[in-house]
């Protein structure tokens, strides 16, 4: 009891100790920008605010309380800090109700639609469904009746991470014999943590290679979401070393990164990341309703 009660104390003094420096340090940068151009000092200041926030995983408890409580200031700047509360009801119920009433044909059907026909459509449609199926099981059942439920043994899971974390979502690596690939399944949000990963929102910079022929061909400059910015540099640390003696012992199977919602995303993410090298550049992937 004495333990907890020093722990929260503790963490709550650097919480305090953070957001004081904070506060002290944007007073500091306001008043440089009194004697400076306004639009350069401000400038300088969205990139000192960026450096600050790196987009990667949280090695230590200290790093995990300052990426908290920056997820924390950014929810409050993009929700509260801009609308009452009324108007993010009455906006959020509004929007859950034109979702449910949306007829699905209006959308994604026209007169210019061809309906696609064809064992080759028929079989893809079941590797879909099988991978859908796959998802579903990963993110709702513990992870030994996952493998039950999907017909998986014990010796083909290359790598597991059931457990997630801040910034940190649950994945695994399956050799899948059937399909002759290793299957790189990312969970969707389903915990407290996935919550504040998918919560860490600020727009990022993400910049990734192309290859093409052994070299690289093309630089791709742009932005994405942090939190799934840094879950996707997290699980390729971790995985790049098992994919790559993986398909060592098994050349002539391909590399699948699946996921749905917030893990769709960060798989996305990590699909660029990993194709990056000459061994994974064919790495393929497919996501469900994945998270933007």
């Amino acid at each position: 009891m004495a333990a907890g009660t020093m722990a929260t104390a503790a963490g709550a003094a650097v919480m305090l100790y953070y957001v004081l420096s904070r506060r002290l340090s944007r007073k500091a940068e306001d008043d440089e920008d009194l004697d400076g151009d306004l639009s350069k000092s401000s400038r300088s200041i969205r990139r000192k605010r960026l450096a600050r926030r790196p987009a990667q995983a949280p090695a230590t408890w200290l790093e995990s309380i300052v990426t908290l409580s920056e997820t924390l200031r950014f929810t409050y700047s993009e929700t509260l800090g801009k609308w009452p509360i009324g108007d993010l009801a009455f906006g959020i119920n509004y929007f859950m109700r034109k979702q449910g009433n949306l007829p699905v044909a209006s959308v994604y059907a026209g007169s210019d639609c061809v309906q696609l026909r064809g064992p080759e459509i028929i079989a893809e449609l079941h590797s879909l469904l099988r991978l859908l199926t796959l998802c579903m099981l990963f993110s709702k059942k513990p992870f030994p009746v996952f493998l039950e439920s999907a017909g998986f043994p014990l010796d083909d899971v290359l790598l597991q991470k059931p457990k997630a974390a801040l910034l940190k979502p649950a994945f695994t690596i399956i050799r899948d014999t059937k399909s002759k690939c290793f299957l790189l399944l990312i969970r969707g949000t389903h915990s407290i943590k996935d919550t504040l990963t998918a919560a860490t929102g600020a727009v990022v910079p993400f910049h990734h290679s192309v290859l093409n022929d052994g070299g690289i061909s093309n630089l791709v400059l742009g932005y994405a979401h942090c939190g799934m910015v840094a879950a996707a540099r997290w699980i390729a640390k971790l995985c790049t070393p098992t994919l790559l003696k993986a398909l060592c012992e098994y050349p002539d199977f391909k590399v699948q990164i699946v996921g749905h919602s917030l893990g769709g995303g960060t798989a996305a993410l990590l699909t660029y990341i990993l194709r990056e090298q000459k061994e994974l550049s064919s790495s393929i992937c497919v996501t469900f309703a994945p998270g933007m």
